[in-house]
């Protein structure tokens, strides 16, 4: 742990004594600003110390661990939970998993992370024997598997990842207790054949475990997270805190002996996540886990994922957790992980990491090509990383910081521009998105596009090449070479369908909503009620000419906005204005100076539309500003 962290901690807990070796006392000389009773472990005297209990214990409600967990600011917050918290945790366990004397535990945890109170209390409340793991067997696989068979371990605390580097054999014996991380069902059908293997779910600020599963069986798909520990209460709620049915996603809110007191010195975050609790009596919290669940039909509760783990891609909102589960379904893969990068700033792709069953079986193109047929096109990751191990934090959880960032596109298929269209296509691809190179058969929206970068693509492809490339042609075509040949076909003319109108009948009626309008405008005469004023804001350099010629394309291909009602014999009907005849204005204001210019006079009359355009001039002639709009 760094000297910071160490300080921070010192400073924020202050505690009266440290508990350490000499080695590590050398550390906390001159930390925190103040002096520390400092206790060294290999002390003669502290051996010489009777081993009585003391006559004065802690009270139930004594803080009796700190334990500090990352923060969204950056700023670590310390997690107190009392002595009877931590108490309460054995009494769920009997049911499932026989806790006694003579059981041998290990200590593969950190103190820093909550798994290690229920390693250390486990095996010393039952009169177990403790097998505290050294820092290098932690780290290896391999030694670690040998230590276990060599103690005779009873019952091991694992995250999946953890586990999944160890193997069942020699283990037989072992009751396997996960949790901290999602349960692939590649791992209960490995690991639950012949013993016990319980799925457990519970933040630090619950006391380590607010729910445990029952045990797990082979074959039986996602592992559910359980039912609730003995004194806890599980909740379910939609936004405004209701009840949501079986089946139904909602937040996971825990209530009830578990929970603990709060943040230390935080006491804004602590009313933000542990809030008063309206189905409990006067006084009674719960703890907002920010975990989305459901209900099963078992009465266990089944994972989906995190309130902050929904991310928008091209403009669709994504749960992680979905596509995840469809990449870890697929044949040879054995662990997945699908996390939203921003390796270019503004440009976020989802990325997928996996390891493999068995070495070689998993092609990224091919697991690609597959999640395709699984799921739509906007889920599929823009990118698959096949790896030999997922990394790994020192408290054995999924170090995200430490994934690669990938390489976009296919690398073994690229195939780079050979004319002088494809150079130029390739180069606005590689501009827009924000990466290295382009091959003329990578995907735009593999590469990451969106519906926001297509339009990028068509303005400069349209200004580069003067041709008339639609936003539609990138969406069939979405390859340098697929676009290309587009344009050749069209002979360099653009490939904007041509709009031919079908026949119409002399005399077309109002619609009723149509009618409606009508009626209210005779009665009442013109009114902007029906108006509806939407605000949009431009940055950089506006080129009013061509946002124009932009606006008189879109009248002119929607004859909606040609429309307008003549009256004949006094009943009105629809009258498609030609396209050519079509005529709208808007107004450009020069605001310089910061002049203050009126918005709601045309915004207040009866209108088809109006444009109102704040502007600064720069240089004279180019200029840059928001734009205000109003849609009726």
């Amino acid at each position: 742990m760094p000297d910071t962290r160490i300080e921070f901690v010192l400073t924020d807990a202050a505690p009266v004594a440290v508990i350490t070796t000499a080695v590590l006392a050398e550390r906390l000389e001159g930390l925190a600003g103040r002096d520390l009773w400092v206790i060294d472990v290999d002390d003669p005297a502290i051996a010489a110390q009777p081993a009585t209990a003391v006559t004065a214990g802690p009270a139930p409600d004594d803080i009796a661990h700190i334990v500090y967990t990352s923060g969204t600011t950056g700023v670590p917050k310390g997690v107190a939970v009392t002595h009877h918290n931590v108490t309460r945790m054995f009494d769920s366990f009997d049911t499932h998993l026989e806790l006694s004397a003579g059981q041998v535990w290990t200590q593969f945890h950190s103190y820093a992370f909550d798994f290690s109170v229920w390693e250390i209390w486990g095996a010393l409340f039952h009169g177990g024997r403790l097998v505290v793991v050294p820092d290098e067997v932690v780290s290896s696989p391999q030694d670690f598997q040998a230590l276990l068979v060599d103690e005779k371990v009873d019952v091991l605390t694992q995250t999946p990842s953890a586990v999944a580097a160890l193997s069942p054999r020699g283990l037989e014996s072992v009751a396997l207790v996960i949790g901290a991380e999602v349960c692939p069902p590649e791992l209960v059908d490995r690991w639950a054949t012949g013993r016990v293997m319980l799925n457990a779910y519970g933040p630090t600020e619950a006391t380590v475990f607010a729910s445990i599963s029952a045990p797990l069986v082979p074959e039986s798909g996602v592992a559910p997270i359980g039912g609730p520990v003995s004194g806890a209460a599980l909740l379910v709620l939609d936004g405004w805190l209701r009840p949501v049915p079986v089946g139904v996603a909602g937040e996971l809110y825990v209530a009830g002996r578990g929970v603990g007191v709060g943040y230390v010195g935080r006491s804004g975050l602590t009313g933000s996540r542990f809030v008063a609790c309206p189905f409990g009596g006067v006084g009674a919290r719960m703890y907002r886990t920010g975990d989305v669940v459901s209900w099963g039909p078992d009465g266990q509760l089944r994972y989906v994922g995190r309130v902050d783990e929904q991310v928008k891609i091209r403009g669709y909102r994504i749960e992680l957790g979905e596509v995840r589960a469809a990449l870890a379904g697929l044949e040879g893969v054995d662990q997945a992980v699908v996390i939203a990068r921003e390796d270019t700033p503004g440009v976020k792709r989802l990325v997928g990491y996996v390891t493999e069953s068995v070495a070689g079986m998993v092609d990224s193109v091919v697991v690609r090509e597959e999640l395709g047929r699984r799921l739509p096109s906007y889920m599929v990751p823009a990118a698959v990383v096949v790896m030999d191990v997922l990394p790994l934090t020192v408290n054995g959880k999924l170090d995200v910081r430490a994934l690669p960032a990938p390489e976009y596109g296919d690398a073994q298929r690229y195939r780079a521009p050979q004319s002088a269209a494809e150079e130029i296509l390739a180069g606005i691809f590689a501009q827009v998105l924000g990466v290295e190179r382009v091959g003329v058969d990578d995907s735009f929206f593999d590469l990451g596009g969106d519906s926001l970068s297509v339009m990028r693509v068509v303005a400069a492809v349209n200004s580069g090449l003067g041709v008339g490339l639609s936003v539609r042609a990138v969406f069939e075509a979405p390859t340098v070479a697929g676009l290309v040949a587009r344009l050749d076909a069209a002979g360099g003319r653009g490939v904007v369908e041509p709009l031919v109108a079908r026949p119409r009948p002399q005399v077309v009626p109002l619609s009723f909503a149509q009618s409606r309008l009508w009626f209210l405008d005779q009665l009442q005469g013109p009114s902007p009620v029906y108006n509806m004023p939407t605000v949009l804001g431009i940055s950089g350099v506006l080129d009013a000419v061509v946002l124009g010629a932009a606006l008189a394309d879109v009248v002119a291909r929607h004859e909606s906005l040609r429309t307008v009602f003549a009256v004949v014999d006094g009943v009105p009907r629809q009258v498609v204005v030609a396209a050519e005849d079509a005529v709208f204005g808007w107004d450009v204001v020069d605001t310089a100076g910061g002049r203050p210019v009126s918005l709601s006079g045309p915004l207040k009359r009866w209108c088809c539309i109006v444009l109102i355009w704040l502007v600064r001039f720069r240089c004279g002639r180019s200029f840059s500003g928001s734009v205000m709009s109003s849609m009726c």
